[in-house]
């Protein structure tokens, strides 16, 4: 069957991610672990790049205003270089929260980089023994797709504790506060109206069709750094999601080109990229990041299209790691649904 157009779809609904061919506890254990409720407490951490008391506190007042209690290590404003503090002390602060009780989701105030210096250290069996909701994006995608991979603990990529929660950004946090059915996203307007000024937010279809497969990905330059190693994301008949910042349109190509060379896309659902914010040629003599994406991935016999609402942006949507999804390019929506 030809699978840009698979278009046998099951009843739609909304669910956490499926964790039923993971040896875990049970399914609705974790299903129950995953979702949050107001009045539940939330652990801040800072895996990766460090941040000030500015950024702390609106982490805080975010928190706070999705009517969640906030738990933080004392460590959380130490800095160390580009790092929020050493490999140990940073791991020590994710496992910590993973053994408190009182912590029922885990937060990450943002990316930056180190999330891959300390994979090798953490104690999965710990994480599996505990499964609870680990929130964030950017380099946090090491963490999120290796963590859900070696232990099934829900991971959610979607915005960091620091972001600004806009009201698309909030509404599309649902699959981590509720069960609710239907649970369609669409693009948000506020990017659509941006999208016909700038290229960058301008969405577009590589490969019409339609396409049903567990949700994997994040940020590229995370996703190509762990090729070639144990944490290298599995993304066989998985809708891949991608997104960047800041990188030159060469650079995408680069990435790209190795994540084709190792068969990252081989025998992938779909691929669906984000918003690729600040990743405009810097010169008249390069491509542009719409005709490299296009060279790129013209060729996958698979959906794929560019500039759904996630990535490096303020009005984003909230992906669940592993769990069912339909792409679907002609409407320009991502539906959770049953497994």
């Amino acid at each position: 069957m030809d699978r840009r157009m698979f278009n046998k779809l099951l009843p739609l609904g909304l669910i956490l991610p499926s964790f039923t061919n993971i040896s875990n506890p049970s399914f609705d254990s974790i299903r129950k672990s995953a979702v949050l409720k107001k009045g539940d407490s939330v652990g801040l951490i800072t895996p990766a790049g460090p941040i000030n008391e500015a950024r702390l506190q609106k982490a805080i007042n975010n928190m706070e205003s999705l009517g969640l209690r906030v738990i933080h290590n004392a460590t959380v404003l130490v800095k160390d270089g580009y790092l929020a503090g050493s490999d140990q002390m940073r791991l020590k602060d994710l496992h910590d929260m993973y053994k408190n009780p009182k912590v029922d989701g885990i937060w990450c105030i943002r990316g930056g980089y180190g999330t891959t210096r300390i994979l090798d250290q953490i104690d999965f069996k710990l994480i599996k023994s505990n499964p609870k909701p680990l929130i964030g994006y950017s380099d946090i995608t090491a963490l999120l797709n290796t963590i859900y991979q070696k232990t099934g603990s829900p991971c959610f990529h979607g915005p960091v504790a620091s972001s600004t929660l806009t009201d698309y950004t909030k509404a599309h946090l649902a699959p981590l506060f509720d069960n609710e059915t239907n649970h369609k996203i669409r693009l948000s307007e506020e990017n659509e109206i941006r999208g016909k000024e700038d290229p960058i937010y301008a969405s577009f279809v590589i490969n019409q069709g339609v396409a049903k497969g567990k949700l994997v990905g994040g940020n590229l330059s995370l996703l190509s750094a762990l090729i070639g190693t144990k944490h290298c994301v599995k993304t066989k008949n998985k809708i891949l999601f991608i997104e960047d910042v800041g990188e030159q349109p060469y650079r995408i190509d680069r990435m790209l080109s190795q994540m084709i060379s190792a068969g990252s896309f081989n025998n992938v659902a779909g691929v669906v990229f984000g918003v690729c914010s600040g990743c405009e040629r810097s010169n008249e003599n390069s491509w542009t990041l719409a005709e490299v994406i296009k060279d790129r991935m013209s060729a996958l016999d698979v959906p794929c299209m560019y500039g759904f609402s996630f990535g490096h942006i303020d009005h984003q949507c909230t992906f669940p790691i592993g769990a069912e999804a339909i792409l679907d390019t002609t409407h320009k929506t991502i539906t959770l649904v049953h497994d």
